[in-house]
């Protein structure tokens, strides 16, 4: 039967279970907090209903919400750079799958061709997207997330784990920075 299927759906049904694998990560994230206990429910909740649900300033206003909650410093940090992590590789690794939508597939498979163009003319571009692509996230701008960024990486035909790898240096420095300074009222 396997073999009455085509290349193609071979193809998106790898792509899938790639795509599936992402969730991994973010099931042994939820079993490690259900182990914690009922008193980390409540503030690691907080923090993520206030980091995907408040629109624009979510992720600069979660280290508020974790250390009011009653969050140590630390398992904030740690909190807050898995989901940056998490989310960019599950936007970095399913990009594939954006690019079969009927029109906006063309949209970004031509922009990916130009992209490819562009690396191949000047060997500095590739390396000055990766740096891009990490000052962006760095900086608490509107839209620079690891969402974003990480669809942007992969939009520009970079490599889907260098764009992974750069976001998740960026948001480890981004949350330690950011969690530091509101933790010793600086922020």
């Amino acid at each position: 039967m396997m073999e009455s299927i085509s290349n193609d759906k071979r193809k998106l049904f790898k792509e899938i279970g790639r795509g599936l694998l992402t969730l991994v990560p973010a099931l042994a994230a939820a079993v490690i907090i259900l182990m914690l206990g009922s008193e980390v429910y409540l503030a690691v909740s907080a923090v993520l209903l206030n980091y995907y649900f408040a629109v624009g300033v979510g992720w600069v206003t979660s280290p508020l919400v974790g250390l009011s909650a009653g969050l140590g410093p630390v398992y904030l940090i740690l909190l807050l750079v898995f989901v940056a992590i998490q989310s960019s590789l599950f936007v970095s690794v399913n990009y594939d799958l954006l690019e079969r939508f009927p029109l906006l597939g063309r949209l970004f498979k031509k922009t990916r061709k130009k992209a490819d163009d562009v690396i191949e003319k000047h060997e500095l571009a590739e390396n000055i997207s990766y740096v891009g692509i990490f000052w962006l996230m760095f900086l608490p701008v509107f839209g620079t997330g690891p969402m974003v960024m990480s669809f942007v990486g992969r939009i520009l035909s970079l490599n889907w784990w260098k764009v992974w790898l750069t976001i998740s240096f960026s948001a480890g420095v981004r949350y330690s920075l950011m969690v530091i300074l509101v933790y010793y009222g600086f922020f």
